[in-house]
């Protein structure tokens, strides 16, 4: 659950850090952030970041009051936050172009970091198959 946490707050740097670059970034005399093939990915970033965030509260909130809490909300928090990071580091590198590989900006560093907690403490792929089995019993899905 605190990986997840991490990882929501480490894909939030790396919105803002692409947002603020598509504000500034100009091409063709417009700002890029202005082009719909920026706009809709960030806003997908932010949809995919709010869902780990509140997932990541959930589970906390379950930990906390909950006698025996369940390991269905971790799951599901490391699993969205594991997808959202490494998709919003990858629109970080993508968006910030050749530049996003220097040491000048930090998109790499997001990148990375979610390309290692996307591993850390399993997979998502591990935890949807667990969660799976756990939700929907031998049912024969999987």
């Amino acid at each position: 659950m605190l990986l997840a946490a991490e990882m929501a707050g480490g894909a939030d740097g790396a919105l803002l850090l692409t947002r603020d670059y598509a504000i500034d970034r100009k091409q063709f005399g417009r700002q890029i952030g202005s082009f719909q093939a920026v706009k809709h990915p960030l806003a997908e970033a932010l949809m995919s970041i709010e869902q780990a965030r509140s997932l990541t509260y959930a589970a906390a909130a379950e930990l906390d009051h909950a006698k025996e809490a369940s390991d269905v909300l971790p799951r599901m928090a490391k699993a969205r936050a594991s997808d959202a990071y490494f998709f919003i580091g990858h629109r970080a590198i993508q968006f910030h172009g050749g530049f996003g590989f220097t040491l000048d900006c930090d998109a790499h560093f997001f990148l990375k970091r979610a390309i290692w907690s996307r591993a850390a403490l399993g997979a998502a792929s591990h935890h949807r198959k667990h969660l799976a089995g756990e939700l929907f019993g031998d049912s024969g899905i999987g």
